[in-house]
């Protein structure tokens, strides 16, 4: 998991959190969670945080839903000081553990660098990034008929993204260029 300059190799992980706020005086703290779902973390059981260069594991003792937020705390640190040192930390896990999807889905870092084509069979761009502003999640496309600028499209499912082909690295859209 370590690359010639030692430093980790992300490509191997997924950053699935970030260690937030401590809550009480017993190493509690919030964990902003970056899954579709907040409950699919209690699926993995390997985490990792990127400390001076290297992945450590970390072993959460818990990870819990209280008031809507998710609180987690860690084997071992049973302090408010002690875990003063994860504050804002991420929180990884490898992709290998990631669940396999159906066909017609993928996890945001897979469509990443697809080709995106709409239903009058044009190439619009290439996925650059994915992002969420609050409404939906939005596909960012370097756009091959507009040199320089990127079509935002809106990620949403049977509406705008009709299919996904990871085989063929396509996502087919209901968008024009002009929109």
């Amino acid at each position: 998991m370590m690359r010639n300059n030692n430093s980790p190799d992300l490509s191997l992980f997924l950053l699935i959190a970030r260690i937030g706020k401590t809550r009480g005086l017993k190493g509690e703290f919030f964990l902003r969670s970056f899954a579709e779902n907040p409950d699919s973390l209690n699926s993995f059981t390997k985490f990792y945080t990127l400390a001076s260069n290297l992945m450590e594991e970390v072993n959460f003792e818990y990870i819990k839903t209280a008031n809507s937020n998710i609180v987690a705390k860690i084997k071992a640190i049973d302090d408010i000081d002690s875990i003063k040192i994860f504050g804002q930390r991420d929180v990884y896990v490898l992709r290998s553990e990631l669940p396999e999807l159906e066909d017609n889905e993928a996890y945001w870092f897979e469509l990443v660098g697809m080709n995106v084509i709409n239903l009058d069979d044009e190439i619009l761009g290439v996925v650059d990034t994915v992002n969420n502003y609050g409404a939906s999640d939005i596909l960012e496309i370097n756009s091959q008929l507009t040199k320089n600028e990127k079509l935002l499209i809106p990620f949403i499912r049977n509406k705008f993204v009709i299919s996904i082909d990871k085989s063929k690295n396509v996502i087919l859209v209901d968008w024009e260029e002009g929109y």
